[in-house]
Order: structure tokens, then sequence, then C-alpha cells
């Protein structure tokens, strides 16, 4: 029976949800544009300290190769 509650809570979360986002709409969209920006500067981060741990394993390498 446990099972059947939770169920019906996350129904209800999720109508509840569906109706804010309804009601915001307008303030919903305004935050999702401006997280866009973040989202992609993170992003680039994560690619550049990927590049720079690839560039530096790959310089080790060929360091230790050489001797």
């Amino acid at each position: 029976m446990k099972e059947y509650g939770e169920i019906l809570l996350g129904i209800a979360l999720a109508a509840l949800g569906i109706a804010g986002i309804w009601v915001f709409k307008e303030q919903v969209l305004d935050v999702i544009q401006g997280v866009i920006g973040i989202v992609v500067l993170l992003v680039g981060a994560v690619f550049l300290m990927i590049g720079i741990s690839d560039v530096r394993e790959k310089g080790e390498e060929e360091s230790t190769e050489g001797d």
C-alpha cells in the first residue's frame, strides 16, 4: 500500500510542478535564458580542462619514451 501512496504523491507533485511552471512561465523562460550562457561557459571550461589534461599526458608520454 505504501508504494501506491508514493506514486500518488509523485503524481500530485508533478501536477503541482507543471501548474507552477504554467503560472510562472514568463519567469521560467527568463531563468532558462539566463542559465544557457552559464551552462555553455561551464561546458567550455570542462572541455578546456580535458584538453589541457590530454596535452600534458601526451607530453609526459613523449618525454618518458625518449629516455
